[in-house]
C-alpha cells in the first residue's frame, strides 16, 4: 500500500482494523494558529484555519488504536491526551546559530520504552542542513529529521500512517527508505503539493 487520500482523517481512522498501521509518524495541527497569518518569518503563504485548534481527544483515540507503535509530532501540546513517555524526541534546530523568537527544538512524543534521543538539523532560516526546497507549506518539517525518525522506528516494508499528511513530508521519507505509506490530507492544495513531491520521487 502506497496512497494518499484526501479526507478528514477521522472518518479515515473509523474505518481501519486495529494495529493494521506498524508506525504512526504524523505532525497534528498544534493549534497556535500560524497558518491563519499569512506569514512565516520572511515566508509567505494563504492563509488558512486549520492549527486554529488541536485535534479532538477521539482522533487520538482512534490513531493509538489503529498503529501499533507512535510518533507524533508536537506532543508537547497534546500531553494531556497522551500517556507519559520515556522516549521523546527532540529535533535540536540551533546548533550555535543565534536564538530568534522560533523555538529552538520541536518535540515528539513515542509510545516506545528507549531512553530519550536528540537529532541535531539546523533548521534557520536560509541555514538548513536538510537540504530539500520549501514547499509551500507554512509549517514544513525537515526530511532530515523524518528519515531519522522513520530509519531509527520502524523497518523496511512496513506500513507508515500519516493521518495528518500536509505536505507528504513523512510519506516522503517512507518512500525513500523503503516503507509502504498511507497518508490523509484534508486541503487540497497540500495534497497537490505532496503528490507532486512524491511523483518526482518515484521518477528519480
Amino acid at each position: 500500500m502506497n496512497d494518499l487520500i484526501q479526507a478528514d482523517c477521522l472518518s479515515i481512522l473509523k474505518s481501519l482494523p486495529d494495529k493494521c498501521a506498524d508506525l504512526l509518524c504524523t505532525d497534528p495541527p498544534y493549534g497556535i494558529g500560524i497558518a491563519k497569518s499569512g506569514t512565516l518569518g520572511n515566508t509567505r503563504f494563504k492563509p488558512k484555519d486549520w492549527d486554529s485548534s488541536i485535534p479532538s481527544a477521539e482522533y487520538f483515540r482512534e490513531m493509538l488504536r489503529v498503529s501499533k507503535q507512535q510518533i507524533i509530532w508536537g506532543g508537547n501540546h497534546f500531553a494531556h491526551l497522551l500517556t507519559p513517555s520515556r522516549c521523546w524526541l527532540v529535533w535540536w534546530k540551533q546548533d550555535g546559530l543565534p536564538r530568534l523568537t522560533f523555538a529552538d527544538c520541536e518535540l515528539a512524543w513515542t509510545s516506545f520504552q528507549r531512553p530519550a534521543q536528540v537529532y541535531n538539523c539546523r533548521w534557520h532560516g536560509a541555514i538548513r542542513d536538510s537540504r530539500e526546497p520549501k514547499v509551500g507549506h507554512p509549517t514544513q518539517k525537515a526530511l532530515a529529521v523524518m528519515r531519522w525518525c522513520i530509519n531509527e522506528f520502524s523497518q523496511i516494508g512496513d506500513l507508515i500512517l500519516d493521518p495528518f499528511a500536509g505536505s507528504g513530508t513523512i510519506l516522503l521519507a517512507a518512500h525513500q527508505l523503503g516503507r509502504r505509506f498511507l497518508g490523509i490530507e484534508r486541503d487540497g492544495e497540500y495534497l497537490e503539493i505532496a503528490n507532486r513531491r512524491l511523483l518526482a520521487a518515484r521518477e528519480g
